[in-house]
């Protein structure tokens, strides 16, 4: 004890000139800190390199392409059901890669998310009013939110979640009443725009703007002061809403019928899409015990609400916290013991209905663990808060502060993210197909195709066909409409091993290293204990030196899947009165950032005019 006692000592000077150059004592603080966390979160973007998740390959970059284009009337669903998604959100990003280094997109959408840290500050500032340490805890528990599963798993990618996580949060703060309890308008209103302006971008930024309309109705003001405030809140979130996402509503809801569209289409029934909600419910709890115990559930097991596993255990720390919270507050309640209105209980409540609600909202709507940055962003202080209304002054100090380094901890270790590549100056290359030019262009199948059509050479009109866009009789005959144009062509995509990029590295620092010559015994017993990999001996290498290689079986395996990705497009074409022959596909090369993505152009031959039904 001795020795902390005398690291503390010696450490107590290092503690001063942070609180001093970083502590929200100071506006000088704030903006210090504001800027290095940004600052932070933009190297950590550029380490984790070129973005190329799922959803960027299918819609984010067509979507923006398109709408500067003009595609609507031409194009159908290339990018599958996500084709009618607000393409707002992902312009900036695209113009920004089109004319600036793909590095400077990852370095600025790092600084963008990095900015969520103000808000959360700001909030916890609010928060722990009377409370002497604030000026030094809300930066850090600020910190620890951005320390966070969800919020890691998309930084400096363009998935939309971390990229709106600051206006959502800057709503909420706006929203807050000041410290006498009240509200003033000005905030209020300023809260609506960011408010709109976040679910124009991203819709399911839906539950958040719920929370917080809820949320208003709490602080310990007259009805009529509360309900006044919220509907102007709610007034200029909607006002906002229609002048940004309202002239695109307009136009999907003027060609196709449904301003959704696809979605909620057993609403609209728009004669393009099948008569079905298309909503994705494998993630929703099946029964009230699972969506009970849902923090505790996901917590073990995070599949249950995401494809990737992004660990953490702070929803599990936040279940049973409030689990106690609610039974201290009920026993206090029975007793009849007030508890005194202390400055910040008006923000403490608001924050709480805040985050309960959109959390109730988010397990019935989705469940679906990225929607859930915003809450995980505020998750490290709203644990302090229940820890510390919970459990004595010095046990919630220590208490808190190993629950949120544990959370933190785990969520760093357990880093994940959902796909990058290496940088290379230009973000997005594609190899031109050979050939004549064509009228149509089908993408086949449900993986994401769409990024490659700004870079294809122009002309042709691009569809969908086999994914996951819900097809109706009159889809079909769209199709055979646009087959009808002229000259026709598939787009298929082709299997790789993404291990061989890590092979590759391997044997390039091999041969640097001399470790490539003679007997090669590093590189031997490297082989000898992976399943994956094989020992090209050097008789067998091109440079006369060991060099490693896929193994046998899983070179064989990518040469199946591709095999079955023709095989399986067939039928689907077939639909539609085209026939495609494998020996007349040509395969053509394309890249996000170095990583590649090759493809197969197949010239089709219409054996049945209008076929498709």
């Amino acid at each position: 004890m001795a020795g902390l006692r005398g690291l503390g000592t010696r450490l107590a000077p290092v503690r001063a000139r942070l609180r001093h150059w970083f502590g929200f004592g100071t506006r000088r603080g704030v903006v210090n800190a504001t800027v290095a966390v940004s600052l932070l979160c933009a190297l950590l973007s550029l380490l984790r390199g070129q973005d190329a998740n799922w959803d960027l390959r299918n819609y984010h970059v067509y979507n923006a392409w398109a709408l500067l284009e003009g595609r609507l009337g031409i194009d159908l669903a290339p990018a599958q059901m996500q084709s009618y998604f607000a393409p707002l959100l992902d312009v900036p990003y695209f113009l920004l890669v089109q004319h600036a280094p793909a590095p400077l997109a990852g370095i600025l959408l790092g600084l963008l998310h990095g900015l969520a840290f103000l808000p959360v500050a700001w909030i916890a500032w609010r928060a722990l009013s009377g409370d002497p340490r604030r000026d030094w805890l809300a930066p850090l528990l600020a910190l620890a939110g951005l320390a966070s599963a969800a919020f890691l798993s998309e930084l400096g990618n363009t998935m939309g979640d971390a990229s709106t996580a600051a206006l959502v949060l800057g709503a909420l703060a706006l929203a807050m009443p000041r410290a006498d309890g009240r509200w003033r308008s000005g905030p209020i209103l300023l809260a609506g725009v960011l408010l709109g302006m976040t679910v124009a971008f991203k819709l399911t930024n839906a539950i958040y703007a719920v929370a917080l309309g809820v949320a208003m109705l709490v602080p310990a003001q007259p009805w009529r002061a509360r309900l006044r405030m919220a509907t102007w809140l709610t007034l200029v979130a909607l006002a906002t809403f229609a002048v940004l996402a309202g002239p695109w509503l307009y136009r999907v809801w003027s060609a196709f019928g449904n301003p959704l569209f696809p979605q909620f289409n057993a609403w609209f029934q728009a004669p393009l899409a099948a008569p079905v909600a298309v909503a994705d419910t494998r993630w929703l709890p099946q029964g009230w015990g699972e969506a009970l115990l849902r923090p505790l559930l996901f917590t073990a097991n995070p599949y249950l609400v995401s494809e990737i596993a992004l660990l953490q255990v702070v929803w599990a720390l936040l279940y049973l916290a409030a689990i106690g919270a609610l039974v201290r507050w009920a026993l206090v309640r029975r007793d009849g013991r007030a508890v005194a209105p202390a400055a910040e209980a008006a923000v403490r409540r608001m924050l709480a209905v805040f985050f309960a609600v959109a959390f109730v909202v988010w397990l019935a709507m989705f469940s679906i663990h990225r929607y859930l940055v915003v809450l995980e962003l505020l998750a490290p202080l709203v644990l302090w808060l229940l820890l510390h209304y919970l459990l004595p002054p010095r046990a919630a100090a220590r208490g808190s502060a190993v629950a949120i380094v544990l959370a933190s901890l785990v969520a760093l270790a357990g880093w994940n993210d959902w796909g990058h590549a290496g940088w290379s100056r230009t973000a997005f290359r594609v190899q031109a197909p050979p050939g004549p030019a064509v009228g149509t262009v089908l993408l086949v199948g449900g993986e994401p195709q769409a990024w490659r059509i700004p870079y294809l050479p122009p002309g042709p009109a691009y569809a969908s066909v086999g994914s996951n866009f819900p097809e109706s009789p009159a889809y079909a005959a769209r199709i055979g409409e646009l087959v009808g144009r002229g000259g026709v062509a598939a787009i298929l995509p082709v299997v790789v091993d993404r291990r061989a990029d890590s092979i590759d590295r391997r044997n390039l620092w091999a041969g640097r290293l001399g470790l490539d010559a003679g007997d090669c015994p590093l590189l031997r017993r490297l082989a000898g204990r992976s399943r994956s990999l094989q020992l090209v001996e050097p008789a067998q290498s091109p440079s006369g030196r060991c060099r490693l290689a896929p193994a046998a079986d899983r070179v064989l395996a990518t040469d199946r899947a591709n095999e079955a990705i023709v095989a399986d497009a067939a039928p689907v074409l077939a639909r539609y009165g085209l026939q495609l022959d494998p020996a007349a596909c040509v395969q053509r090369e394309s890249w996000i950032g170095t990583q590649p993505h090759p493809y197969r152009w197949c010239p089709l031959v219409v054996v049945a005019p209008g076929a498709g039904g």
